[in-house]
């Protein structure tokens, strides 16, 4: 096995510790207040080094902040791109625009195993729970590129059940009341599995 082939092999296994302890919440804190004092700002960019994956988490997160969604889908792998598509994986990431300028991360902790590197990280959502999350990066041409991302997986769900809900009979509008269809709550299951499908490819694809 090759140091990528085991690196991948790593990743897949990592992706169900970083699903397990990323996604959990704990007590309630104070509510955010504004967009304007969550904002990732350049005095907390330049505590990291340039180039380094921390610093590259945040300028990535304030892309997101800023909305520059094109910015946003260059920090992810090329081949990640490919696989899911570059304008789902945008509309996916907009699912948050109206929540991403009142999240303001802090980075817990960053882990690096045969060529990926984690960044582990905590939010505060508005009602001032806890949210703790990742993003799993590997060096691609020389820059970091995201190859996982664990708010991404609900994304891409939430965006396939709405596009398949509005084109249900009767549910043509974003008002409607109706109950979620069986085949948008399947298109949501689908949807949400991307990424690993994604990375068990790449293990076909460098290990057969």
């Amino acid at each position: 096995m090759t140091l990528r082939q085991a690196g991948l092999a790593s990743l897949v296994a990592l992706i169900v510790a970083v699903t397990l302890s990323a996604c959990g919440t704990s007590a309630p804190g104070p509510p955010t207040t504004s967009a304007s004092s969550n904002l990732v700002d350049h005095a907390e960019l330049v505590k990291y080094p340039d180039g380094s994956v921390d610093r590259t988490f945040l300028e990535y997160w304030s892309n997101l902040q800023f909305h520059s969604w094109a910015d946003v889908a260059a920090y992810y792998d090329p081949s990640f791109r490919d696989f899911v598509g570059t304008a789902k994986l945008i509309n996916a990431k907009k699912v948050g625009t109206t929540f991403y300028p009142f999240l303001k991360p802090v980075i817990v902790r960053s882990s690096s195993d045969r060529g990926v590197t984690t960044v582990y990280y905590a939010v505060r959502l508005e009602d001032g729970t806890k949210e703790l999350a990742a993003t799993t990066w590997r060096k691609v041409g020389g820059n970091w590129q995201i190859v996982y991302d664990s708010r991404l997986d609900a994304e891409l769900g939430q965006l396939a059940q709405e596009k398949t809900q509005l084109s249900e009979p009767g549910t043509g509008t974003a008002e409607s009341t109706q109950p979620v269809s069986k085949k948008a709550l399947r298109a949501s299951k689908e949807a949400a599995q991307l990424q690993s499908q994604f990375l068990q490819r790449e293990l076909q694809i460098n290990h057969p």
